[in-house]
């Protein structure tokens, strides 16, 4: 590792980079899990709850079929780092915004939906308007649909409200700055609540969502407010806080999205509850101090190529399914093999795709950001 390589891993804060190390784990955990659950269970785990389990392994199933939560993670993430750039920086301008934001995102998943679309031709599943569905899916613009039959890559739905957030941030900073001068963590507040009511009212997507944004973003303002609190309180409480409050969500309800309803339903609580508890362990995270271990290494190095991993997992699941019909042939082997097997193929090949990904298209971007 070069000196300049070495010195930009070490200015990096190892908390946030372990907090997107899990969230990136989680949400492998609910397209993987999905697999197994209708491999070794003949059960859709999407829509069960833990309390329907048969047994202590098909639990532990269901609640790791329930890890959405790390996309939610990622909300939370995206927020406070984004938040701190709109309420850090006087110099940042909406278009210099815009145009970075467009350099990290969009090339690794314009090429991800292009390979979904070509994944569909091998698989005799050519649309009848593959361009008109590349546009739509490059350009996210398929989020405005009630259904997601139009989705080539269903991992990109949550680009759709990352960009939805960038698109909004300016005016909501702009708005938060001026109304609420002394206060603009309460202006976000506010205006983030009235979006969720908004949202909710139209019967959309994404109200829980904002809530998760609004949250990154007001840790970011209050960081060094509340450092002093979050300090006084144990890492037994916070992890026990965030783990129940999943566990029990898990426990009395199905995760699939389609269950959630307009009206008031089980996820708008838990998603109050979860972004809470999230915020709190962002704020943890944001002051703990980790030594150079081999773990926290590990983790670091997960969460430099977490996007490339989000991109690329749940193609390789499907093309491993599809081209190599695994598990199932592998099932001749006894179902424990057969799980080693799988896992581990899925788990080198998810890591290979996402390490020439992220060498061949992130690695540049940061490379030029350093540069200018």
């Amino acid at each position: 590792m070069t000196a300049a390589r070495e010195g930009t891993r070490l200015s990096r804060n190892a908390g946030l980079d372990l907090l997107r190390a899990l969230a990136i784990v989680l949400t492998f955990f609910v397209h993987f899990v999905w697999v197994m659950g209708g491999w070794l269970y003949q059960r859709d785990f999407e829509m069960l709850a833990v309390r329907e389990a048969n047994s202590l392994a098909e639990g532990v199933l269901i609640w790791l079929a329930h890890s959405q939560h790390g996309v939610f993670l990622f909300f939370v993430l995206s927020g406070y780092l984004m938040g701190r750039k709109w309420f850090a920086n006087a110099d940042l301008s909406a278009a210099r915004f815009f145009r970075d934001r467009a350099f990290r995102t969009l090339p690794g998943a314009w090429l991800a939906v292009l390979c979904a679309l070509l994944f569909l031709a091998g698989s005799a599943h050519w649309p009848a308007d593959p361009i008109a569905r590349y546009l739509e899916n490059a350009f996210f613009l398929n989020w405005f649909r009630k259904d997601d039959s139009r989705a080539l890559l269903v991992v990109t739905w949550s680009l759709h409200a990352e960009w939805l957030f960038y698109l909004s941030l300016p005016l909501i900073a702009a708005c938060a700055q001026r109304f609420a001068k002394s206060r603009p963590a309460l202006g976000v507040l506010l205006i983030a609540l009235a979006i969720c009511v908004a949202l909710k009212f139209l019967s959309l997507r994404g109200a829980a969502y904002a809530w998760f944004f609004a949250v990154g973003v007001i840790v970011a303002i209050r960081r060094n407010d509340w450092r002093a609190h979050i300090k006084r309180i144990p890492w037994p409480v916070i992890f026990i806080s965030y783990v129940g409050v999943n566990f029990t969500y898990a426990w009395f309800s199905a995760s699939a999205a389609r269950l959630q309803t307009a009206f008031w339903n089980p996820f708008d609580t838990h998603a109050i509850l979860f972004g809470l508890t999230a915020g709190a362990l962002l704020l943890k995270l944001l002051h703990a101090e980790f030594a150079d271990a081999l773990w926290v290494r590990t983790g670091r190095y997960v969460a430099q190529i977490s996007y490339s991993i989000y991109l690329w997992h749940l193609l390789v699941i499907l093309a491993v399914g599809r081209w190599m019909q695994w598990p199932q042939s592998l099932e001749t082997f006894g179902a424990p093999i057969a799980v080693i097997v799988y896992t581990s193929a899925v788990l080198f090949l998810t890591w290979l795709v996402s390490a020439l990904s992220f060498a061949l298209i992130e690695r540049p971007y940061f490379e030029r950001k350093r540069t200018t």
